[in-house]
This record gives C-alpha cells, structure tokens and sequence, in this order.
C-alpha cells in the first residue's frame, strides 16, 4: 500500500501494510484495514491457505488537492506536472504528497500536503516574499 495501513481482525490489531508478513491462522479472514490520518477505511477478507503466502491487493481512493499561488506558478506534485496556477479539483491518492511550486523569475518553493478522505486539501504560497 502508497500509505501506512493499520491490519484489525475483530478489533484487535494484527499488523501493518508495513511488516514483511502478516502471520494469521488458517481459514477465511475479514481485516479492516485502517489509516486514521488520511480517514481511510476498507474491509477485505482473505483466506489463508497452509504453508502458502497470500498478497492482498489494496486500492487507495483519490482525494482532492486545491493549489495555488501568488503571482502564479508552475505546479509539480510528486515529480509530475500538475499545471499552472489557479489549479482546482487536482485528483490525487491519499496520503502526503510533495507539491513544489515554479515561478521563472520568483524561484521555487516546496512544500507537503496531507490529502485526506474528507474536505479538499488546499495549499498555496506567496512566492513575492
């Protein structure tokens, strides 16, 4: 997974998207999988096969990002052109993403988002100061 999943069966903790494995008994298994930051939430049920290693696929839903700036800037999200300033509505997975702003004579400034599963992400600078 893109961001940091908490694993619960029944309520109790089992592990993380970031453990190497996640060690359950045999048998047909429903995990919620959980990241309270970015207000995500998914149940998945998996069955666990003896001596065999199952992959679980997780699909992180986009969130909403608004940036801007002062004059205007080139906008760059992750490496990858986004557009010139005014953006609105940019879809993007959830989690924290690096947003760097281009001015060609203003310069550059970089600064991270956290988008999430509930209100629109907004972020801008004032890249005159």
């Amino acid at each position: 997974s893109p961001i940091e999943l908490d694993i619960f069966r029944g309520g109790e903790l089992v592990g993380t998207s970031r453990s190497a494995r996640v060690m359950l008994p045999e048998g047909r298994h429903t995990l919620d999988l959980v990241n309270q930051e970015v207000g995500f939430r998914q149940t998945i049920v998996v069955t666990v096969v003896p001596g065999r290693e199952s992959a679980a696929p997780v699909r992180i839903p986009n969130g909403v990002v608004h940036p801007n700036a002062l004059p205007w800037a080139e906008v760059f999200i992750d490496g990858n052109r986004a557009g010139e300033t005014p953006l609105g509505n940019l879809q993007v997975p959830l989690g924290r993403h690096e947003v760097v702003f281009r001015h060609p004579s203003l310069g550059e400034r970089r600064q991270t988002v956290l988008v999430t599963a509930g209100e629109p992400a907004r972020i801008s600078v004032d890249l005159r100061r």
